[in-house]
């Protein structure tokens, strides 16, 4: 009740900053969207007041029938019904991931830290946080390589210039831009 409480009036810190929040948001994907379900991209976002929000748009892996769902103070509401349109040979599995091929978002923290330390040492930049976390699937299969990105967005925790980091499905940098 104390933690419902606390997510409905905005408390709490970022969830995709430690593991256990992380694990938590991991069972609520599945409890919504089934267990072996596919995304198109899940993104996290935190803001003061309201704490860690939650956008993730996924369904059946097979269906081109999709649902948005926003997680906001601890409470899911139905955003939008998707539909991916598809051409040629492709099927809607090729613009979606499970859970599973990104070990349950277990990595996500580990890339928050070292995005953070990256824009530190190479900035000269300290007081630094993550706002948001996505993890998405190109909406086009253009070129072989096109895969799952886990992009981490850094900025000063008073403002400043924002950084976003690129990682690929296994948590490798790609690059960063600002």
């Amino acid at each position: 009740m104390i933690l419902a409480s606390c997510q409905f009036f905005g408390g709490g810190g970022r969830a995709y900053d430690n593991d256990k929040d992380l694990s938590g948001l991991v069972e609520e994907l599945k409890d919504k969207f089934g267990q072996n379900a596919g995304f198109t991209s899940i993104t996290m976002s935190y803001h003061d007041g309201i704490g860690t929000s939650t956008v993730a748009t996924g369904g059946d892996i097979n269906s081109n029938k999709l649902t948005e769902r926003l997680k906001q103070k601890g409470i899911w509401q139905d955003k939008a019904e998707v539909t991916l349109e598809i051409d040629g040979e492709a099927t809607p599995k090729d613009f979606m991931f499970t859970l599973d091929q990104v070990q349950d978002l277990r990595k996500i923290p580990g890339l928050v830290k070292s995005s953070i330390e990256k824009v530190e040492k190479e900035k000269k930049i300290t007081d630094l946080v993550s706002n948001m976390v996505s993890v998405s699937m190109p909406s086009r299969i253009d070129t072989p390589g096109d895969e799952l990105r886990i992009t981490v967005y850094v900025s000063p925790k008073n403002g400043g210039t924002d950084f976003t980091l690129l990682y690929n499905q296994k948590g490798e940098f790609l690059k960063m831009m600002h």
